[in-house]
C-alpha cells in the first residue's frame, strides 16, 4: 500500500485490522497504540470503530479480528437480483453514487473493465476498456492478484514501475500488501495509480473458487477517509452477491505470510482516554450546559414548532407583535408574520440602555496590528452615525449596499448600519476578482459599494483598489472608500462617519424584511444570492448560540471565520451581539506572525467559546501540540468546528491538545450551510461525541437520508441528506431567481430540502456528512464557484482561457488547480506564475 500522509486515518485502521489478523490470540489497545506509534485515545477510537462496523470483536480488554466479517461469503445474498455481472455494477453504483468499476480477468492476464458513474465523477486516465499492466497499482488489480497462483502472480505483476510517488515498487512490499488483501478480503489504493484519487475493491470468485475479477469504487482522496466504511460495506456485499451469478463459491484463501513486526516504543498517552467511539464532555461542563434535556426539547420543537419558536422570540423587542408564528406554503415559508422589529435595535439599543452598556461588544484585530475595542454604547453610537451618513448618500430601506472589505471593525459597522435603516447588505469576500465583484453588483442592483483600498495578508498589504475600480467601471454605483493606504479617496468611510452628528434610529421593519444577500456557489458554478431576513434569522441564530454553542452572559466568543462568509455573519456579528456577548474578530492568517498566535489571543482575551474550521484544526496539528501548550487555555471550554467534514484524527487531536483530553473543554462538530443560517446538525454538550460524525439533528430540524427517489435508506447506509421542514433562520429565496430557490425543494420527491450533500445516519441518529454531491470547489470550508476563479484568471492580460478543478489537499480538504492558456506572444515564466 502506498504511503499517503493525508490518508493516515484509513491507513491506520487497515494496519490495525491486519495486525489483529496476525495475532488471533487477541491484543489490547495499548499494544495497538505502540504498534501504530500513536496515542492510546487514537488506538481506542480505531478499535472501537472496527468493532462497531463488525470487522473486529472485543472480549474484556482484548480485541481480535472478527472471523465472520472477513470470511468469504457463504451466506445467501439476494443473488436473484443479478441477471448478469453488469447488474452488480449497476447495483454498486446505486448504493454508492460514485465512480464504480467491474473488472474481469482475461485469458491474456489483463482486466476487461466496465464502469458506471454520472458526469463529473472522477475517471482515472488509463482505466479504460482493457488494462494489461500496472495491476499492482490500483485496488481492482490488487484484489485479483492476491488470489492468483504463484506462477501467474509473478507473470502478471511484471516489472513494478511507479505511476505516482506512492506506487509500490518493492516486490517484497507488494507481497505483504497482497497478504493483507487476503487477510481482510478487500484491497485499497491510496493515490498509487493517480494522484488525488483513492479506491477500494473486493474480489469476485467463480464456481470452483478461482478469482475471476473484482468490483470496486474510485473517489477523490479528500472524501475517502469519511466514505471508507460506507463504500467498503457496499463493495463487499455486492461483490459477494455477484459471485452467485457463476455458481456456489469456495474461494481460495492462502494463509497469511505477513510476519509480526516488533512493537515500537510506547508513545505518551493521556490519563483520560475514550474507550469507545462515544466521547463525553466532562461532567462539570454537562451539568452547567444551557440545554439539559435535548430529547425532550427536540421532541417539543417538532410537535409544537409554533409554541417552541414563539417562546424564544419573546426574548426580543418587537415594535409590533406577530399575528402568526409560521405560514407554510412550501417551498415558501414565513415566520412571525405581521411582526415588526429591527435586528440592530435588539443587538445594540437594547444593551446600550441596560447594565451591559459599558461591556465590550467587539474586539477587532486588524491586519495592520491595530486593536479596536468598542463597548455596546460606543458601538451603537458609531453604527447610528454611519447609518445616518448612508441615508445622506441616498440609501433607503430596501436598497442593496455591497461591502467589499476584509474582516474588521469597518465591515461590521457597515453591516449593522445597513440593517439599522433597512438597507440590504451584500458582503463580497475581499480577494474575489473584478469579474466576481461586478457580477454581484449587477445581480443585486447595488446602489452603493463600501470598499477597502487594501487588505493585509501575513503582514503584507494587498491592493484592492484596482479590483474595485475595474468592477464599477460603467456602472451607476457610488463607492464609499475605507482608506488604508496613502492615496486620498473620497468619500472616505471614517470621514463621513465622524462628520455625522445625527444618530439614525432603528427603523421598524417587517419580520420578513431582507437583512442580507450572501452569495454561495451551486453545482453549475454560477453563484446564487441567498436571502436572509430580520425576524427569523434573529430568533434562530441566537437560539443555537445559547443552546448549541452554550454561550453564557459574560462569555467572550471568537469565530475565526472571514466575515464575508455565513459563519462571519451569524457568529462574528449578529448572534453574539444580539445575546450581549463580547465578540472577537481578526484579520489575518492563523499562522502569522507565528503558529501560536491563536492560542496567545485565547489567553489574552480569555476566550470561552471558539468556532473554527477543520482546515484550521489540521493546520494546528501540522504545527504541533507545543504551540497550544505554551498558552494558558484555561478559559476555553468549547471548541466548535464546522465548514467541511472533520476527520476523526483531527477531532481526537483537538480533544487531546486543545480540550485537555476532555478535562477542560469539549469539541463540538456541527454542519450547516449558507442557506441554513445556523447549526443544523451537531453534537450537543450533553451528548457524547462520535469522532467523524457531525452529530444529531438539532431542535427545530427534521433531517433524513434518502435515495434519489426520496425513499429513506436504512441506518448506516449512505444517501442524500435532506431536511423535511423549514425553520426560522432558513433562507427565504434566491435573489432574483425564485425558480432556483424552488429547485432546492423539488430536486428530490417529497417536498424536502435537498442539501446537496452525501451523508449517512447511524442507529443512534448521528449524521456523518461525507461530501458534496456536486462539483463545487470547497477550499478550507469556503464553497467557491469555478466561474469566479476562472473569471479572475482570465482578467489577467496574459491569459486567454482558464479552467479550474479541485484537487485533494491534506490541510484544506481541497485546493484549486488551474489550467491556463496564454495569449499569443506570451511566454510562461516564474513571474507570470507568481502573478
Amino acid at each position: 500500500m502506498g504511503r499517503s500522509k493525508r490518508l493516515s486515518t484509513v491507513e491506520a485502521a487497515l494496519r490495525v485490522l491486519a495486525y489483529l489478523a496476525a495475532h488471533p490470540e487477541g491484543l489490547e489497545a495499548r499494544e495497538v497504540a505502540r504498534m501504530l506509534g500513536k496515542s492510546l485515545s487514537t488506538a481506542y477510537a480505531l478499535l472501537a470503530s472496527l468493532v462497531a462496523e463488525g470487522f473486529a470483536e472485543r472480549e474484556g480488554s482484548s480485541y481480535r479480528v472478527s472471523k465472520a466479517a472477513l470470511a468469504p461469503a457463504h451466506s445467501t445474498p439476494k443473488a436473484e437480483h443479478f441477471e448478469r455481472l453488469q447488474d452488480a455494477l449497476e447495483e454498486l453504483y446505486l448504493r454508492t453514487r460514485e465512480r464504480v468499476y467491474l473488472a474481469l480477468l482475461t485469458p491474456e492476464g489483463g482486466l476487461e473493465l466496465a464502469t458506471r458513474g454520472r458526469q463529473g465523477l472522477p475517471k482515472p486516465e488509463g482505466l479504460e476498456r482493457q488494462v494489461q499492466g500496472s495491476l499492482y497499482a490500483f485496488a481492482l488489480g490488487k484484489a485479483v492478484l492476491a488470489y492468483l497462483p504463484e506462477d501467474e502472480l509473478t507473470q502478471q505483476a511484471g516489472e513494478l514501475r511507479p505511476r505516482t510517488p506512492y506506487t509500490l515498487t518493492d516486490p517484497l512490499a507488494l507481497r505483504e500488501e497482497l497478504a493483507r488483501v487476503r487477510q481482510m478480503g478487500f484491497a485499497v489504493e491510496l493515490e498509487e495509480y493517480a494522484l488525488g484519487l483513492s479506491g477500494l475493491a473486493a474480489p469476485i470468485f467463480g464456481s470452483e473458487g478461482q478469482v475471476i475479477g473484482s468490483l470496486g469504487v474510485v473517489v477523490p482522496s479528500r472524501r475517502f477517509p469519511y466514505a471508507f466504511t460506507r463504500l467498503l460495506r457496499a463493495v463487499q456485499e455486492v461483490s459477494q452477491a455477484s459471485a452467485h451469478q457463476v455458481g456456489p463459491t469456495q474461494p481460495r484463501r492462502e494463509p497469511p505470510s505477513l510476519e509480526s513486526a516488533p512493537l515500537p516504543s510506547p508513545s505518551k498517552t493521556p490519563d483520560h482516554t475514550p474507550e469507545s467511539p462515544q466521547v463525553w464532555a466532562d461532567p462539570t461542563l454537562r451539568h452547567a450546559a444551557n440545554l439539559q434535556d435535548y430529547r425532550g426539547t427536540y421532541q417539543r420543537s417538532l410537535e409544537d414548532p409554533e409554541g417552541f419558536w414563539a417562546e424564544w422570540a419573546e426574548r426580543f423587542c418587537w415594535f409590533e407583535r406577530w399575528r402568526k408564528v409560521q405560514e407554510l406554503n412550501l417551498p415558501l415559508h414565513r415566520w412571525f408574520v405581521g411582526g415588526k422589529t429591527n435586528l440592530t435595535y435588539n443587538a445594540l439599543d437594547r444593551h446600550a440602555s441596560s447594565p451591559r452598556r459599558n461591556q465590550l461588544a467587539l474586539v477587532a484585530l486588524s491586519g495592520e496590528g491595530k486593536t479596536h475595542k468598542l463597548t455596546y454604547r460606543e458601538l451603537l453610537d458609531r453604527t447610528a452615525r454611519l447609518a445616518s451618513a448612508l441615508k445622506r448618500l441616498g440609501v433607503v430601506a430596501g436598497d442593496r449596499v455591497a461591502v467589499y472589505m476584509p474582516t474588521g471593525l469597518e465591515a461590521s459597522l457597515a453591516m449593522l448600519a445597513c440593517a439599522r435603516i433597512g438597507a440590504v447588505h451584500v458582503l463580497i469576500p475581499a480577494g474575489l476578482g473584478a469579474a466576481a465583484l461586478r457580477e454581484r453588483l449587477e445581480d443585486t442592483g447595488a446602489k452603493l459599494l463600501i470598499a477597502a483600498d487594501r487588505s493585509y495578508q501575513a503582514g503584507q498589504a494587498v491592493s484592492l483598489s484596482g479590483v474595485v475600480e475595474e468592477a464599477v467601471q460603467g456602472l451607476e454605483v457610488e463607492v464609499l472608500w475605507h482608506r488604508r493606504g496613502n492615496t486620498p479617496r473620497h468619500p472616505e468611510f471614517w470621514e463621513v462617519l465622524e462628520a455625522e452628528s445625527t444618530l439614525a434610529p432603528a427603523e421598524p421593519l417587517d419580520s420578513e424584511h431582507p437583512l442580507f444577500i450572501l452569495y454561495t456557489s451551486g453545482s453549475t458554478g454560477k453563484p446564487k444570492g441567498v436571502v436572509h431576513v430580520h425576524g427569523g434569522y434573529m430568533v434562530g441564530t441566537t437560539y443555537h448560540l445559547r443552546t448549541f454553542f452554550d454561550a453564557k452572559d459574560t462569555d467572550v466568543f471568537w469565530s475565526t471565520s472571514d466575515i464575508g462568509w455565513i459563519v462571519g455573519h451569524s457568529y462574528i456579528v449578529y448572534a453574539p451581539l444580539l445575546e450581549g456577548l463580547t465578540s472577537v474578530l481578526r484579520e489575518g492568517a492563523p499562522d502569522y506572525p507565528n503558529p501560536g498566535i491563536f492560542w496567545q489571543l485565547v489567553e489574552r482575551y480569555r476566550v470561552n467559546v471558539m468556532f473554527t474550521a477543520p482546515t484550521a484544526v489540521r493546520m494546528f496539528m501540522k504545527f504541533g501540540p507545543e504551540w497550544p501548550s505554551k498558552a494558558d487555555l484555561s478559559s476555553l471550554r468549547l471548541l466548535a468546528v464546522a465548514g467541511e467534514p472533520l476527520n476523526p484524527e483531527a477531532w481526537l487531536w483537538a480533544w487531546e491538545h486543545l480540550a485537555d483530553s476532555g478535562r477542560r473543554a469539549f469539541v463540538a462538530d456541527n454542519w450547516w450551510q449558507t442557506e441554513l443560517g445556523g447549526p443544523t446538525l451537531g453534537t450537543p454538550l450533553t451528548h457524547p461525541a462520535k469522532p467523524g460524525a457531525a452529530g444529531v439533528a438539532l431542535p427545530g430540524v427534521e433531517a433524513a437520508i434518502v435515495s434519489p427517489e426520496g425513499q429513506e435508506v436504512p441506518a448506516g447506509q449512505g444517501g442524500l441528506l435532506v431536511l423535511k421542514r423549514p425553520f426560522p433562520h432558513m433562507m427565504r429565496t434566491v435573489w432574483g431567481n425564485p425558480e432556483r430557490y424552488a429547485q432546492y425543494w423539488r430536486e428530490i420527491p417529497g417536498e424536502v430540502y435537498a442539501a446537496g450533500d452525501v451523508a449517512s445516519c447511524d442507529e443512534d441518529g448521528y449524521f456523518s456528512v461525507l461530501g458534496r454531491a456536486d462539483d463545487v470547489l470547497n477550499v478550507a470550508g469556503h464553497r467557491i464557484g469555478t466561474a469566479d476563479v476562472e473569471s479572475a484568471l482570465v482578467s489577467h492580460p496574459a491569459v486567454a482561457e482558464a479552467a479550474v478543478i479541485g484537487v485533494a489537499d491534506s490541510l484544506k480538504g481541497e485546493r484549486i488547480k488551474a489550467f491556463v492558456v496564454l495569449r499569443a506572444g506570451q511566454l510562461q515564466s516564474e513571474a507570470l506564475v507568481d502573478a
